[in-house]
């Protein structure tokens, strides 16, 4: 009896020991430095603009932060032209050069240097079948899940609807703007 004592006692003073052990450890352990890129390189992310607000453009995934500092012009495959900040509209189909690292976070951060609003024939007919899926569902917030795929003249895409959080697939028919949301 005193043998099985002698071995409890000493298993909780060994127990007790190493969780003193760890708690000291963390204590002394020095807080992590963030990590800085020593070369930014610039980044193109080309989309959909799906919100708008007073200083930031949500395109796929990505909140760009715009400001006066912000170039806009627009591109119709032969010529590119000035633009500004106000021709920018939930919909369009754009170019973001941006530099730097994106926030960690959902949607990700990162400031625009180049909006580029796409208006060659094809980007014009992608535009104009998600600005009529965006108003038909009168749709205020949603983010689009990557990239959209085009095929058979159809626009799809993953998208999440903000306001609910629900997740969904969408079809526009680049032609008609008919669509289906999760086949239906």
């Amino acid at each position: 009896m005193l043998k099985k004592l002698t071995v409890l006692m000493a298993s909780f003073l060994l127990l007790a020991a190493c969780s003193n052990d760890e708690a000291a450890q963390s204590k002394t352990e020095e807080p992590k430095k963030e990590e800085v890129a020593a070369e930014q390189k610039e980044m193109t992310e080309e989309g959909f603009i799906t919100q708008v607000t007073e200083s930031q453009i949500l395109v796929n995934n990505i909140y760009f932060t715009i400001n006066d500092k912000v170039a806009v012009e627009s591109a119709d495959g032969s010529k590119t032209a000035d633009s500004q900040i106000s021709d920018i509209r939930t919909g369009m189909k754009v170019s973001v050069d941006y530099k730097g690292p994106l926030a960690e976070k959902f949607p990700m951060e990162g400031e625009a240097g180049t909006v580029t609003i796409l208006k060659d024939e094809e980007s014009v007919k992608h535009t104009e079948a998600l600005q009529a899926f965006i108003k038909e569902e009168q749709l205020s917030r949603l983010i689009m899940m990557g990239q959209p795929v085009v095929r058979d003249n159809e626009i799809g895409f993953l998208f999440s609807n903000m306001e609910t959080g629900d997740f969904s697939e969408v079809r526009v028919d680049l032609d008609t703007h008919e669509y289906t949301i999760d086949g239906k």
